[in-house]
């Protein structure tokens, strides 16, 4: 139909053409040269003609389908367990703790008798918390919207 080829472009549609060239690129149809062209001309046409017209000389999505290989497992970016703030709580309270076990058993052998070891009470309460807010996904500190801190008493009571 003369009519429907006319039809201006969106946005969106222009999207999913270039969707289509990512996929030829990436199955090898497409040098990087010829992407980079193609998408620069899907972005300058203002009819669905003439976006379309950048996929003439490459197989349709179903047939392109029809004959391609399996494709290979995406490998996806480790998930991180721990954020990175969590990560540099814990180095602080990993070197906290070495320094002071470092400095009892200094001391100790420079007494050379086995003193009291008091390091637990320094590694110990402090640990509990971490691993508390590391389990649950507890996080206090800043608003996530404003980075304001939160407290309770700055509310202020709205009075209808």
């Amino acid at each position: 139909m003369q009519y429907a080829d006319n039809i201006r472009i969106s946005d969106s549609e222009r999207e999913q053409v270039v969707g289509e060239l990512g996929r030829h690129l990436t199955a090898g149809r497409l040098t990087i040269g010829e992407f980079d062209q193609r998408v620069a001309q899907v972005y300058r046409s203002t009819t669905q003609q003439q976006a379309h017209e950048v996929l003439r000389d490459l197989p349709s999505a179903p047939s392109a389908v029809a004959t391609a290989r399996p494709a290979a497992p995406t490998i996806r970016p480790a998930r991180r367990l721990i954020p990175g703030h969590q990560r540099i709580e814990w180095l602080a309270w990993l070197a906290a703790g070495g320094i002071n076990i470092v400095i009892w058993g200094i001391v100790s052998l420079a007494t050379g008798v086995m003193i009291y070891p008091w390091p637990v009470w320094v590694i110990g309460p402090w640990g509990l918390v971490l691993l508390g807010r590391t389990l649950l996904g507890r996080e206090g500190g800043c608003s996530r919207i404003t980075g304001a801190p939160h407290d309770d008493r700055t509310r202020v009571a709205v009075s209808r």
